[in-house]
């Protein structure tokens, strides 16, 4: 393993996808867990914005603001989860390294 510390932030932000371009480049097995972690985090908060449309809104935050308030919590709540993890990232992990070889 490598002494870089593990990446903060989610998939969507360029500083971080520069970053694990980098990282694929002086420690691949690192890059991978990470790109899986971020493809975790990305499924989340797909999942998480599927379960709010069909909750269906209330009249009294639906406003601009409040949906891009909401969209900003689920995606800090689907990055936090991710760094825990839900089993999908060690999944595609073991099927990126397997598939490899």
């Amino acid at each position: 393993m490598s002494d870089l510390p593990p990446l903060q932030g989610v998939a969507m932000d360029g500083r971080h996808l520069s970053q694990l371009k980098n990282l694929e480049r002086e420690a691949p097995d690192q890059a991978a867990a990470e790109a899986a972690k971020q493809f975790e985090a990305l499924f989340i908060q797909q999942m998480m914005k599927t379960m709010r449309e069909a909750g269906g809104s209330s009249e009294f935050f639906d406003s601009n603001a409040m949906r891009t308030y909401t969209e900003m919590l689920d995606q800090q709540f689907s990055s936090d989860l991710a760094q825990r993890g839900i089993g999908l990232a060690e999944q595609l992990l073991g099927e990126l390294q397997y598939g490899a070889k």
